[in-house]
């Protein structure tokens, strides 16, 4: 955007990728935000502690009261704000679709800024955005106040404002929100948690303030091209020439633009109304890539800190069924853990078995995929111990936790019928978890919670507890562990009743 510059081929393709991705990850990211519209700066934050919030007024904080009615308890999901298609990407309370857009949209986009940059070096084009004087700053100011008077700074190629801003983006603005991206996912924190075992809520701030930041960018410089000459400057970014033809810019600006919106409508449109196809065309080669990625590295012990968290948020409603009203009027004496499938040893672990077995306590970070974290202490048997009493075929590869939990709420008769379950779907709320992940130090099934019965709401009496995976992974109110080679023939084939039903991730994409 200035006189004196061309711009190489490398750098017009990359240009028009990176406006494809950015889109992409604009949308799907609004997306991931609504689904928990509250942001905090500690993990342990509460109601009223968010620095910022969208949509709603406060909610009440009656969330882990010993409730069997579970219409009464307010949980995490009634606090989504679904944003509308136009906007996100798919919109209408999709995070799990959202979540599959963002890892392809921030794929691409880390690999089309990664040639970027390498083209920057090998060329030497990194020397016209990297400043090289602290007097950037007040010439950047300069130019700022001439901008904002409607007037053109005069710069033999970028001005100081252009090349600051660029430089930012490209060096400093760019890294930040891959960092702070990648700091979300619970596995970086269970795995090595002396370097990334950092304040989700600090990364998930900053990571929207980036958003903020990049949003801005985007806006100032299209207004930027426009001030300086919109067509003159659009003639060097499409076919890098200011003396090329005004009518073939146009044309190629014009379908350029157009089929990232339209790609754009196309990802809404497929989304919501064939969200199967969608959802098993973006998850080819997730599992295995992420496998290969991250499977491999070794796992730290230990508690990630002294205490637990005053207040811990609770998602999904207690079952209401007769079987589990049931155990629960019976203070869940007479509940049993089945163990079967491809296993030697069938059991059927009653309370007094599984408190004879040695317990396992640490203190850990709860990450939920709507975003929102606390600390608690967990109790419970590790899942090792009961795959040494059962010995697993060596067939077996997954573990399947079937629960008590009916998820009356998705039902006709609940607040979400339109989400669909359908007859494909199991009668009760499952998760599968890959047998390496079970093996992992601090994989437990827990009783206790902050050195207490585990509360209903968190899952009494039993909870799967993995310190690598998101939230929705940890079955509550689990009832039985089934051992299978694959989960191709439970529900829809996806790994989990979130997965069947709101096309979440299968379990290894959290890492």
């Amino acid at each position: 955007m200035a006189a004196g510059l061309d711009y190489p081929w490398w750098l017009r393709i990359t240009h028009w990728f990176n406006f494809f991705f950015i889109i992409l990850l604009f949308r799907s990211g609004y997306e991931i935000l609504m689904s928990h519209p509250k942001l905090y700066w500690s993990d342990d934050g509460e109601p009223g502690d968010e620095w910022l919030r969208v949509g709603d007024e406060e909610r009440s904080t009656e969330f882990d009261k010993e409730v069997i009615d579970g219409e009464d308890l307010w949980a995490a999901e009634d606090e989504i704000d679904p944003p509308s298609p136009l906007i996100s990407l798919p919109g209408r309370d999709a995070i799990g679709m959202g979540r599959h857009w963002h890892f392809w949209g921030a794929l691409g986009w880390t690999l089309c800024g990664l040639l970027y940059v390498g083209g920057l070096f090998v060329s030497g084009e990194w020397t016209r955005l990297t400043p090289t004087s602290l007097d950037i700053l007040p010439q950047a100011w300069n130019a700022l106040l001439s901008y904002a008077q409607l007037q053109v700074p005069h710069a033999s190629g970028y001005n100081a404002l252009q090349q600051l801003t660029y430089f930012s983006v490209i060096f400093i603005l760019s890294p930040v929100m891959i960092v702070t991206g990648l700091l979300q996912a619970p596995a970086f924190r269970a795995h090595w948690p002396e370097w990334f075992g950092w304040n989700r809520q600090l990364n998930r701030s900053i990571h929207f303030i980036g958003f903020v930041a990049f949003n801005v960018f985007l806006f100032g410089h299209v207004a930027l091209v426009a001030a300086h000459g919109f067509w003159s400057e659009m003639k060097l970014i499409v076919l890098g020439s200011p003396t090329a033809s005004t009518d073939l810019t146009i044309a190629l600006t014009v379908l350029g633009v157009g089929i990232v919106f339209g790609f754009a409508a196309f990802a809404t449109w497929i989304s919501l109304k064939r969200p199967y196809f969608t959802q098993n065309l973006l998850e080819i080669g997730v599992d295995p890539l992420l496998k290969g990625l991250f499977h491999h590295v070794s796992f730290v012990d230990g508690d990630d800190r002294p205490e637990e968290s005053d207040f811990a948020r609770v998602n999904g409603k207690p079952p209401r069924n007769d079987e589990y009203r049931a155990h629960f009027e019976n203070d869940f004496e007479d509940w049993t853990i089945t163990v079967d499938g491809l296993v030697e040893n069938e059991l059927n672990l009653t309370n007094e078995e599984i408190r004879e077995m040695d317990k396992q306590e640490h203190v850990t970070r709860h990450d939920c995929i709507q975003g929102w974290t606390y600390y608690a202490k967990w109790g419970g048997i590790p899942l090792s111990a009961i795959m040494d009493r059962c010995e697993p075929n060596e067939d077996a590869e997954w573990l399947v936790f079937w629960t008590l939990d009916e998820k009356w709420e998705y039902s006709e008769d609940g607040p979400f019928e339109e989400k669909g379950v359908d007859d494909d779907i199991p009668e009760f709320y499952y998760e599968a978890i890959r047998m390496d992940k079970a093996q992992e130090p601090r994989s437990i099934l827990a009783y206790e919670m902050n050195d207490g019965d585990l509360p209903v709401a968190h899952g009494a009496p039993y909870r799967l507890r993995i310190e690598s995976q998101l939230g929705y992974k940890m079955a509550k109110w689990v009832t039985r562990i089934e051992f299978v080679e694959d989960f191709e023939d439970i529900g829809k084939g996806y790994g989990g009743w979130r997965d069947d039903v709101l096309h979440y991730y299968p379990s290894s994409a959290d890492i």
